[in-house]
């Protein structure tokens, strides 16, 4: 059905294949930036989840060690439930101040800061909307050694907010400490994160298209523009002239531009032509001697005759006389053919050489015809290897794309984990700040000891019981400054590493941005590749199949050089027979001759 329509039509529809795919690719990649950005939230949100809940426990259970240690000194229930209210009153963190700390025995509440009216409560009956017993959840998860319970909390001015808590055991009492965070601040976080990234792939989509576009444009619509008309020109100029030489039109020259197949056989075409021209010419000039001598011949039968009329006058006027007469007809007659002879073989050499070159001219055409099949085959065994070419471009360019995929999502991923590490760096900052309040309380503490101790000491005997105290007291706040001190030095650790962690996220987020934009780099130019590959294997394929058109011309003009040579054949047996008709001429004047000599006996006598 291909072979109905025109080469340059069947290029443009290759054309049409490719700006098709090309739009398919395009919306394949907006699918996968999609895809992309819906990936790149989610994992946004479960690294801020993540570092959220490394927060808690590292706060909770740096704060219940710290608690621990405070109330081992106390002596009764009373004292360590003050101590501890005390310790956690002012402590708030996040933005907002949502942040707050909160202590239970069991589920009966210590003390929860925002609301100092539900100490001594059981909180055991309280559920969030959707039926979560929190503070029981909470207690168990404590008592499992430490846990996290979600549910839904009331946040001041935002209503009821989905919450976060971690809970554990204080250590050496029953009391358990925990803490939450509202997740609507991490939504928030979430929703600028995912605006930073539509707007991302939004630049890149559009710069993406226009520079697919320009390409198209500006490049490979004009290439197949002039690939097209450097194909089907030649080949429709040499279609023309071998359709005028078939038709017996041998005078036409074909301007050659350039030095592909379809300049060479422009060439070949016109060297044949030329040939054939000269081939005609000579054998038309041939023929019109023929034709001539032909005459001539006649001209000399036609005089013999006369001869022969006026020997038989001579007979009755005088045989003498006659006999001179006809001798001198005789002799012009002899010297007639003698000449028409020599130019009889001289046409039948013309001739035979005509022939041989016509057959030498039919033989280039064969060959010729056998050198353009064999283009045609070069150019389809050229079409397989350049779709073996364009299949191994096009796994590339795929391998290339889920390179680039796999290298953005790391990419994001990696972003979101600098972020969380950078969240993990302002919270190891507040734990400090919460240990720096733990440090100055336990120094307070030390003093109040001391000042107990001398006051125990000026009042004698009577104070001795309460100095005993009073030392057991600085000695639990020194143990206080000490534990304090370490877990300060272990916050420092955590940042040193957290600032690390954060310039190594730095350095490797370039990195694959590098590395990204380098992939990219790389899939263009596959698809360019690709793109040349196919419109490489669709005109190789063209030329083919014009070389197989050629092919077909060729054998037309094979046709007309052996009409041609019919011709010359049957001009050689008409010039054989007028030889033959020559040489029996000349056998006739022979015999005139005799026939005079014997007149010119009889007239003598």
């Amino acid at each position: 059905m291909l072979r109905q329509i025109s080469i340059g039509v069947r290029i443009f529809l290759v054309i049409a294949v490719m700006i098709l795919f090309i739009g398919g690719t395009i919306a394949a990649f907006l699918g996968n930036s999609s895809t992309i950005k819906e990936i790149s939230v989610q994992q946004v949100n479960d690294r801020m989840l993540e570092g959220q809940k490394q927060k808690l426990q590292v706060a909770v259970k740096s704060l219940a060690e710290s608690l621990g240690t405070l109330v081992a000194s106390a002596t009764d229930h009373h004292q360590q439930i003050e101590m501890i209210s005390k310790a956690v009153a002012d402590i708030r963190y996040e933005e907002d101040k949502s942040g707050y700390f909160f202590v239970y025995e069991g589920t009966t509440v210590v003390t929860v800061p925002p609301k100092p009216s539900l100490s001594g409560k059981d909180m055991s009956g309280a559920k969030d909307v959707n039926g979560v017993y929190f503070v029981s959840d909470l207690a168990k998860a404590a008592q499992g050694g430490g846990g996290f319970v979600q549910y839904v909390f009331a946040k001041p001015g935002s209503g009821d907010q989905p919450k976060l808590a971690y809970s554990q055991l204080i250590s050496g009492t029953k009391y358990w400490i925990g803490t939450g965070i509202y997740i609507d601040n991490i939504d928030a976080a979430k929703a600028e994160v995912t605006s930073i990234i539509e707007d991302v792939v939004s630049s890149n989509t559009t710069w993406v298209l226009a520079v697919l576009i320009g390409i198209l444009l500006v490049g490979v619509l004009p290439m197949s523009w002039l690939i097209v008309k450097s194909i089907t020109g030649p080949i429709a100029q040499s279609t023309d002239a071998a359709g005028e030489i078939a038709g017996g039109n041998y005078d036409l020259h074909l301007e050659v531009k350039g030095r592909d197949e379809a300049s060479r056989l422009q060439e070949a075409l016109n060297t044949m032509a030329s040939t054939l021209l000269q081939n005609i010419e000579e054998i038309t000039i041939k023929t019109q001697d023929a034709e001539e001598k032909a005459r001539a011949a006649e001209v000399a039968k036609a005089e013999a005759e006369e001869a022969t009329l006026m020997a038989t006058r001579a007979k009755a006027e005088g045989m003498y006389q006659a006999a001179q007469r006809l001798e001198q007809v005789v002799e012009r007659i002899t010297a007639a053919t003698e000449q028409i002879s020599v130019q009889v073989d001289e046409i039948s050499s013309g001739t035979d050489v005509q022939k041989e070159r016509l057959q030498a001219t039919a033989t280039a055409m064969e060959e010729m015809n056998a050198t353009v099949l064999e283009v045609a085959r070069n150019a389809g065994d050229a079409a397989q290897n350049a779709e073996g070419a364009q299949e191994k471009a096009r796994q590339g360019a795929e391998t290339v794309n889920k390179s680039v995929s796999a290298m953005n999502t790391t990419r994001t991923q990696t972003t979101s984990l600098q972020d969380s590490m950078n969240a993990l760096g302002v919270q190891a900052e507040a734990i400090g700040n919460i240990m720096g309040v733990i440090s100055d309380i336990a120094d307070q503490t030390n003093l109040l000891a001391l000042n107990a101790a001398i006051e125990a000491a000026r009042a004698g005997d009577a104070g001795r019981g309460f100095a005993v105290v009073a030392d057991e007291v600085r000695k639990l706040a020194e143990k206080t400054m000490t534990a304090t001190k370490e877990v300060g030095d272990s916050i420092e650790a955590i940042q040193r590493v957290a600032s690390d962690n954060i310039s190594g996220m730095e350095t490797a987020v370039v990195d694959l941005e590098h590395a990204s934009e380098l992939s990219n780099e790389s899939g263009v130019v596959l698809e360019e590749i690709v793109h040349g590959t196919e419109e490489s294997a669709k005109q190789i394929q063209s030329i083919a199949t014009a070389a197989e058109e050629q092919s077909a011309a060729s054998e037309e003009i094979n046709q007309a050089i052996d009409e041609i040579n019919n011709i010359a054949v049957e001009t050689a047996k008409g010039v054989e027979e007028s030889a033959t008709a020559l040489r029996e001429l000349a056998e006739q004047a022979s015999e005139l001759n005799s026939l005079v000599n014997e007149l010119k006996s009889e007239g003598q006598q």
